[in-house]
């Protein structure tokens, strides 16, 4: 996933937290997601919520490095591995 092009979270998907638990809520027309509600893990939920307002992976990777440690040295390639399939599932667009 290229760090430079800015993405921002599709308006077809909203975040919210119900009891605690941070989920997706799918509001478009894409038949996969229809009548569904994701649960979403901290990694991704924290992944959207940066994408709230247009962002590059690369500044969304330093938000995460000030957010959280990285003791094994993974936090790039998991990052860009989940904004990844973010963009896969049309969760994520370009801005």
């Amino acid at each position: 996933m290229n760090g430079n092009g800015k993405l921002i979270a599709s308006e077809d998907f909203i975040l919210r937290e119900i009891g605690g638990e941070a989920v997706l809520v799918h509001v478009g027309d894409n038949a996969f997601f229809e009548n569904s509600v994701v649960s979403m893990n901290e990694t991704y939920a924290f992944l959207l919520k940066q994408f709230a307002e247009a962002s590059t992976v690369d500044e969304c990777l330093e938000a995460a490095k000030r957010e959280y440690e990285d003791p094994e040295g993974r936090m790039e390639t998991e990052v860009k591995g989940a904004v990844g399939e973010l963009v896969k599932l049309g969760i994520l667009k370009p801005a």
